[in-house]
């Protein structure tokens, strides 16, 4: 279960998914049941299709060093990077599929920066 500090921390999220090409259509329906919003790769940019990929991979980014230690706590390998992520932006990342879809289908992010 997602705490609610994780929750009431979530500006300036940022949501990335890489994604395979076979598992694009799945993706793209779920996210589309989940928000009402169609994507394509790289319709928004933070959506990408990558042909190296076994499946999807769904990170999130964040700068929040309460929610990085929060979401430790609930057992999320929490990446922290001393030259940050993203073009230097993000001192932190989760690559979890199960927190990805947690905000975007119950907390109504979007893909990109929330």
């Amino acid at each position: 279960m997602m705490s609610n500090y994780a929750v009431q921390g979530a500006h300036g999220l940022l949501l990335e998914a890489e994604v395979a090409p076979r598992a694009q259509a799945k993706f793209e329906q779920r996210y589309q049941a989940a928000t009402g919003q169609a994507v394509t790769t790289g319709n928004p940019v933070h959506y990408q299709n990558q042909p190296n990929k076994w499946g999807a991979e769904l990170r999130v980014y964040f700068n929040d060093p309460g929610m990085a230690i929060s979401l430790a706590v609930e057992g999320y390998h929490v990446e922290n990077s001393l030259k940050a992520y993203q073009g230097q932006n993000y001192r932190f990342r989760v690559n979890s599929k199960k927190l990805w879809w947690a905000f975007v289908e119950d907390h109504g992010l979007r893909l990109g920066i929330s």
